[in-house]
């Protein structure tokens, strides 16, 4: 995210009229004028997203305690004989706030809890457990217990998690437990295996799941409910505000969680477009690239900010992701701008858009020993998002060769480069 910047009226009006009088932008020699872009109006969007927050109720404390007592008991923290067990169990899964503690124990010292505690949220069927189910999937360093987030997830709608069995199926001491997820999972969904089934049968399935799930943002387990949307929204509100804040771990929480939950988030991060607050907008576009294919819908929302200079190239890198081929002719202008950043992005966003009309002047780039690494980079990739390309497939193989490239920018490349092969 770019560095944080006054808000005020009267900046942001300088702001805009110092794009306005921009030239570092222009359409090539010969090629047509882009259409114009819709207006950009921005307003205060953070005192809403603060309104949205605060409408998720709090609980009665008298029910609250209620089902406190069914959790200690449902995730034996205490003794009681098996039929006790069973029956506080199922109470929980049917108290009102059954959810709510099981979504506090997520977080217990003890793994053996927490693995139970996912297990019960995964048979909940409240669907909004999900996120805090995210969560506990980042911070979580127990690998087994991390298979039961992951798998708690999928039954909830959310096919984040079944990379990590995909994972564990490569390590010695979770491939067992992760594999029998993964025939459920399989089997659950009437995907085809082999008898017996095989590590190599089950991951392919869980890989192409996941793509899915990246390409619509929807899980794919059968029998599900189509989610309430207003269930999430007080959800991804609190995780916004704090986009407001300095503090780097609340941010880089909201920004983990909806960029993994799928089509839910998308709603509200279309509205965040709209801030005036360009912290707010800044991220909204960071998590709608990172959706990708999921968030398609946004595509029309993000164009106006290709009138915003503080937010430009952001919303340049969502339209490549999420799929927007109408930004097209805007964006082929910005090949030739003076920002680096600016024409790295594009380029790498024409590729992502399949405009193979971009592809002389992406070869031109990538071969211009004066242009900047980045913007060869991104030339390369765009290339490469077309098909083999021999020239860009030697640019990049030699960046990271000689390690004298970003390795993080150049492995994410890579992945979208993967991803987008497999998916053909």
């Amino acid at each position: 995210m770019k560095h944080r910047l006054p808000t005020t009226a009267a900046a942001a009006a300088l702001l805009l009229c110092a794009f306005a009088c921009r030239s570092d932008t222009q359409t090539p020699a010969g090629a047509p004028p882009p259409p114009p872009l819709p207006p950009l109006q921005l307003r205060p969007m953070m005192p809403a997203i603060k309104a949205i927050a605060a409408q998720r109720p709090e609980p009665d404390p008298k029910a609250l305690a209620e089902a406190r007592e069914l959790a200690l008991v449902a995730l034996h923290l205490e003794p009681a004989d098996t039929r006790t067990q069973a029956r506080s169990e199922q109470s929980l899964l049917q108290h009102p706030l059954g959810g709510a503690v099981l979504e506090t124990m997520l977080d217990h010292e003890d793994p053996a809890v927490r693995r139970r505690a996912a297990w019960l949220c995964g048979r909940t069927g409240q669907q909004p457990l999900s996120l805090p189910l995210l969560l506990r999937l980042k911070y979580e360093l127990d690998p087994d217990v991390v298979l039961w987030v992951a798998d708690a997830l999928q039954r909830l709608g959310n096919d984040a998690g079944l990379s990590w069995l995909d994972t564990a199926m490569d390590r010695a001491d979770t491939a067992e437990r992760a594999g029998t997820f993964a025939i459920e999972v399989c089997r659950e969904r009437g995907l085809e295996l082999p008898d017996p089934p095989t590590y190599a049968a089950l991951q392919a399935h869980l890989r192409a799941e996941s793509r899915a799930f990246r390409r619509t943002g929807q899980g794919r387990r059968p029998g599900l409910p189509e989610p309430d949307l207003q269930q999430f929204e007080s959800r991804f509100a609190t995780h916004l505000t704090f986009t407001e804040g300095w503090q780097l771990r609340p941010i880089d929480d909201a920004k983990y969680v909806c960029a993994r939950s799928g089509r839910l988030a998308v709603p509200l991060l279309r509205q965040a477009l709209a801030a005036s607050e360009p912290y707010l907008r800044s991220v909204a576009l960071v998590l709608l690239a990172d959706l990708g294919p999921a968030a398609a819908a946004a595509g029309a929302d993000v164009l106006p900010l290709l009138q915003d200079p503080l937010t430009e190239s952001y919303a340049v890198r969502a339209l490549g992701e999420v799929g927007y081929t109408p930004a097209v002719p805007h964006l082929t202008p910005r090949l030739v701008s003076g920002d680096v950043e600016l024409r790295a992005m594009v380029a790498q966003s024409l590729g992502l858009l399949g405009d193979t009309q971009s592809r002389a002047v992406l070869q031109q780039a990538l071969t211009n020993i004066a242009e900047a690494a980045d913007v060869r980079v991104g030339a390369a990739f765009g290339l490469l998002c077309f098909g083999p390309d021999q020239a860009a497939e030697a640019y990049l193989a030699e960046r990271e060769q000689k390690q004298d490239f970003h390795p993080p920018t150049l492995r994410r490349l890579r992945d979208r480069l993967a991803d987008r092969a497999a998916s053909r």
